[in-house]
């Protein structure tokens, strides 16, 4: 009683809550990096001294997990020996995402790759954190492809295609799930000066692909055919390096 005293007395408002950002539910702070332990009583002992105040409440969690606080009091908190959070703060990887704009899969291709550190102190099923700074810094750098696409809505993928194409540097992430494909960059000096193709242009090209690999394979296929019936293959290996040409 004594703890639901303490956190109704500060009349936290009522706020409209989907997800972590400058203020994070206790509920999810304690998924993220306070745990259930010792993370959260430091936190119910410092609401109940008056050290530190909710800045609202959300009817999605029941109890004292649904008050909301400002992320970067409630980091402070973070049940870590010996941590020592860099001056601009941490952020875990959603927090990331949001920032650039992205889905958190690919942070995690951020951070496989060594684009991006997480800090060295970590504990066992809290979030891994980033330092803002590190964050921002590539962020006024570079700006997610997929970003641009939805801009001039166009498809990521054929755009990504058609700047490769173009000789247009770009920043290639792996996604560390497989199947997931690849994540790009471009930093933003460059995103600047491209010339971003229409709709028509992406489709002529997809279809100059398409049948320059439909005749790729109709060549393969005689080639195959020939060879099985001891034919001369001379002709049809013209007709194959012709097509690498056209493909070309």
């Amino acid at each position: 009683m004594r703890i639901k005293l303490a956190f109704e007395k500060h009349s936290a408002p009522l706020k409209e809550y989907t997800a972590s950002g400058e203020f994070i539910a206790l509920r999810h702070a304690i998924s993220d990096f306070l745990g259930g332990d010792s993370g959260l009583a430091s936190v119910i002992r410092a609401v109940i001294d008056g050290s530190l105040a909710p800045a609202g409440y959300t009817n999605r969690f029941r109890g004292i997990t649904g008050y909301l606080f400002l992320a970067k009091d409630l980091r402070k908190y973070r049940p870590v020996p010996g941590m020592t959070a860099p001056p601009e703060g941490v952020m875990n990887f959603r927090e990331a995402a949001a920032v650039l704009s992205v889905s958190v899969p690919v942070i995690r291709g951020l951070v496989v790759q060594g684009i991006m550190h997480t800090t060295s102190e970590y504990r066992n099923g809290l979030s891994r954190l980033l330092p803002t700074a590190d964050v921002r810094h590539f962020a006024e750098r570079f700006l997610a492809l997929s970003v641009l696409a939805r801009r001039f809505q166009l498809n990521t993928g054929s755009l990504a295609r058609h700047l490769k194409e173009a000789g247009t540097p770009l920043l290639e992430i792996p996604m560390p799930e497989e199947g997931k494909g690849h994540a790009y960059f471009v930093s933003k000096d460059v995103a600047a000066q491209i010339q971003f193709p229409s709709h028509r242009m992406l489709r002529e090209q997809a279809q100059c692909r398409i049948d320059a690999s439909r005749k790729r394979r109709w060549t393969e296929y005689r080639l195959a055919k020939e060879a099985a019936l001891g034919r001369p293959i001379r002709r049809v290996r013209a007709n194959l390096r012709h097509s690498d040409n056209g493909e070309k």
